[in-house]
């Protein structure tokens, strides 16, 4: 299985309780295999099957979705190691 790394900028984020939000709902998602979320950097690292799930997806992924105020955009993709 051939792995890929997706870099998001993550806006909205102001506690723990929503790097916790956030890395529950991605790790969530169908495909994604490892959630890395920071609250200094402003971003969250993930390692997905992108047989299952590709990048662009996570970005309608339910945390960001509906009355939530989170938003994402992509930063960087690149192949697993």
């Amino acid at each position: 299985m051939e792995e890929r790394k997706v870099k998001l900028r993550i806006y909205g984020m102001t506690c723990d309780d929503c790097v916790a939000t956030l890395s529950r709902g991605l790790r969530s998602q169908n495909g994604v295999l490892d959630v890395k979320v920071s609250l200094k950097e402003g971003t969250g690292e993930l390692v997905v099957d992108p047989e299952r799930v590709k990048p662009e997806e996570l970005l309608k992924n339910k945390v960001f979705s509906g009355p939530s105020h989170y938003r994402a955009t992509i930063i960087d993709q690149s192949k697993g190691e």
